[in-house]
């Protein structure tokens, strides 16, 4: 059942999906709630937690009527209950948010400018930085527009905001395919009449590029190119995860798949059913093929694995810091910092 808010319905709903996220909630639900366009829905959906979470949201609740709180009886897995904020929701304008981001005070007032302005729109979003722990930005490279991640020492380029902002529908979803490595406009502000002709999240990790890509075939992407959206690097971030346990963690139903058959499958069905011409739907077939033979040879250099020792750094900052102190070896014997000098060997 969708909820609306009491009193005319809102313009915009904000889903934000969350388990035991008692530690960045606050300052999330702060500066969504701080921002300058006001005509908006919280719809919080806390996929079971077993921390503070459900005090945090009933204390926001009662002191903010657009925030609405909803409590799945189990844990559902990071992607159904993504899925679930949108199914719960029934503004025009629909965004997904992450507990563990913030937006700054203009970001929605400038996101929903965009879209009331061409209705060839279908995904408004801002330039993005990146934040740590504690909310500080990385320092920045002018020079070739990168963010020093402060952990591993590390080069990390956010999506360009010109993604799939070309007239051209294949070239947009070329864009989507090749360039939007981490998916920062899954949490744009998105048309709800859009978003309704894709699949949503399907199952497998790196799903919200599939997403974008079926958005990107029904209009353009626009975005301000102030950087109004802060995504935070942390010990507890998704991309963190090794595969198994990102399996785990985007889903609990416990079945075995693969995460390459399940894009491949999601890629190649972006096109169907798009009101896109008989070209186009080519074209974005014989690219998909391309790309599937790139992701393949990426897969067998073990670009995955070299990620996700990245981020082991941010997951065992903690562990390091007091094995560190003490003289010992992080668990399996070697520390994150001396794994990622061996893949960088």
């Amino acid at each position: 059942m969708a909820y609306s808010p009491s009193g005319p319905a809102a313009k915009l709903s904000i889903g934000l999906p969350v388990y035991n996220g008692e530690k960045f909630l606050p300052e999330a639900l702060d500066h969504l709630l701080a921002q300058t366009f006001r005509d908006f829905e919280i719809i919080v959906s806390d996929n079971a937690s077993t921390d503070r979470t459900s005090q945090i949201c009933a204390e926001y609740a009662s002191r903010d009527p657009r925030v609405r709180y909803c409590r799945n009886d189990s844990n559902l897995g990071a992607v159904a209950n993504f899925n679930r904020t949108f199914e719960l929701s029934a503004a025009p304008l629909f965004k997904w948010a992450a507990h563990d981001d913030l937006h700054l005070n203009t970001y929605l007032e400038r996101c929903v400018a965009l879209l009331d302005r061409d209705s060839g729109i279908v995904l408004a979003h801002s330039a993005t930085a990146f934040i740590d722990d504690d909310g500080q930005e990385f320092p920045f490279d002018s020079d070739n527009e990168t963010y020093v991640d402060p952990k591993t020492g590390t080069r990390q380029r956010p999506d360009s905001p010109k993604i799939g902002d070309s007239p051209v529908a294949f070239e947009r979803f070329r864009d989507v395919l090749s360039s939007a490595r981490w998916g920062s406009h899954m949490f744009a502000v998105i048309r709800r009449a859009a978003l309704s002709q894709t699949q949503l999240l399907p199952n497998f990790a790196g799903s919200d590029r599939a997403m974008l890509a079926e958005l990107a075939l029904l209009g353009r992407f626009r975005s301000v190119p102030e950087r109004l959206y802060l995504k935070r690097f942390h010990a507890g971030v998704s991309w963190a995860l090794n595969q198994r346990e990102l399996k785990d963690f985007l889903s609990t139903d416990g079945k075995a798949y693969s995460r390459r058959a399940r894009q491949i499958k999601a890629y190649f069905g972006a096109p169907g059913g798009k009101p896109i011409s008989v070209t186009t739907k080519a074209l974005c077939t014989a690219f998909v093929a391309g790309h599937c033979m790139k992701t393949a040879v990426q897969a067998l250099a073990r670009k995955d694995a070299r990620n996700a020792v990245h981020g082991a750094v941010w997951r065992n900052k903690a562990e390091d810091r007091a094995q560190v102190a003490s003289g010992a070896r992080v668990k399996h014997g070697k520390s994150a910092r001396s794994l990622l000098s061996e893949t960088r060997c």
